[in-house]
């Protein structure tokens, strides 16, 4: 009885520990090991985002100058056949073209015209129109069709500043109209060529010579 009673006993602390160590191995094949470099990013891959959060393009903005001295600043514009779309503040709207003086984008270090074409000088003054006259006639033998020389009732009415400007009543891209522009940016005398007319600003296609006219009277 003894021996049986033995026997039985050893069995059962044979079997424990049997189960104990399975326990045991299973638990630790359940922990997975840890690597905390595994599971932080990498220094290429801190570099790579850096480089990506830093080349993100900037947004500039840009002005829109109306006819009568207004100005807009937009996020994104677009010319079209149907005038010019500007967004602002997430909204897109349609601008009539008459509208506006001209645009500048600060990505460009030229001023766009809606009235097309221009350039600037401090140097430039009415006295200087003859080398201009002498040019036309010479090249199309006849006299530069002047409608302005200096202020005139019109830009008194609209209260611009012309006496340092000459209008000439050419269509810019007419035969005439393109060699009179090249020979002032030629020659680096201002200009600006209006190809349609603008409430306030042209009465129809022409090119000014002389630096813009500055509106000194409220119309």
């Amino acid at each position: 009885m003894r021996l049986i009673t033995s026997w039985t006993f050893a069995l059962f602390l044979a079997v424990s520990a049997v189960g104990l160590a399975s326990g045991q191995v299973r638990q630790t094949s359940e922990v997975k090991p840890q690597n905390p470099a595994a599971d932080a990013p990498s220094a290429a891959n801190r570099s790579a985002e850096s480089v990506a959060e830093n080349s993100k393009p900037e947004t500039s903005s840009i002005s829109i100058y109306l006819v009568g001295g207004g100005q807009l600043q937009v996020e994104e514009l677009r010319e079209t056949s149907d005038g010019i779309w500007y967004k602002r503040g997430g909204v897109t709207t349609l601008l009539d073209p008459k509208r506006v003086a001209r645009i500048e984008r600060p990505s460009s270090t030229q001023t766009k015209q809606v009235s097309e074409g221009t350039q600037k000088s401090l140097r430039w003054s009415l006295a200087d129109s003859t080398k201009v006259e002498n040019f036309f006639l010479t090249k199309f033998g006849r006299p530069l069709p002047t409608s302005a020389f200096g202020q005139s009732d019109i830009h008194n009415r609209w209260g611009l500043d012309h006496r340092q400007g000459m209008d000439i009543g050419l269509h810019p891209d007419s035969l005439e109209g393109l060699a009179l522009v090249e020979f002032l940016r030629t020659e680096k005398i201002p200009f600006m060529a209006f190809r349609h007319a603008i409430p306030g600003v042209a009465t129809g296609p022409h090119i000014h010579i002389g630096n813009p006219s500055h509106r000194y009277l409220p119309r």
